[in-house]
């Protein structure tokens, strides 16, 4: 059952592989509020496919998994990595810069662990927009950032994209990646 009246895919279906189940609730939409020196601001947050699958990686397994416009392999790394998702969106608001690139916004952690047991920079690409009035962040990707380039793009705080955000025009078109059902 939908909580929230947006496009993006709210809940993730489990999946089943080696004998074992693999819950996806901790992608589940939830909110989020940032709370500044002035404002607060409250996001509903949702996550994409990319999250947790990849074709055609060390960590990619047989088995696919849809989100009704593009199927792929699971990528158990990533799955694993994705648990930590919800933390880091709502650490946002501590000190993390948010970089920007004609293609996306993303941040980086450097703490988390990976399958090979040390932490490494992991990459949480986003779009941050309004949609019927809430504040949304949809997390389109999210993996270890293993090319260590240096960042050379402008920053932002979550604070002044969300205040960007709210006072733009409702009337944007949705990003198609968050529009999946």
């Amino acid at each position: 059952m939908k909580k929230y009246h947006i496009q993006a895919r709210q809940h993730w279906e489990e999946f089943h592989y080696d004998n074992g189940i693999y819950s996806l609730k901790h992608l589940s939409a939830h909110e989020v509020i940032y709370k500044g020196n002035k404002n607060s601001y409250k996001f509903v947050v949702t996550y994409g496919l990319h999250c947790f699958a990849k074709d055609g990686q060390e960590h990619s397994i047989d088995l696919a998994y849809s989100d009704g416009f593009e199927t792929r392999s699971i990528n158990l790394e990533r799955y694993e990595a994705s648990k930590q998702l919800r933390y880091c969106i709502e650490n946002l608001d501590k000190q993390k810069l948010i970089y920007e690139t004609t293609q996306e916004k993303y941040f980086t952690f450097d703490s988390i662990t990976s399958v090979q047991g040390y932490p490494e920079n992991y990459k949480v690409c986003l779009c941050i927009f309004k949609e019927n009035r809430l504040l949304r962040i949809h997390v389109t990707s999210a993996f270890f950032d293993r090319e260590n380039k240096p960042i050379m793009n402008r920053q932002y705080s979550i604070f002044k994209l969300a205040m960007d955000v709210q006072k733009a025009n409702n009337n944007k078109t949705i990003p198609k990646q968050a529009s999946r059902k």
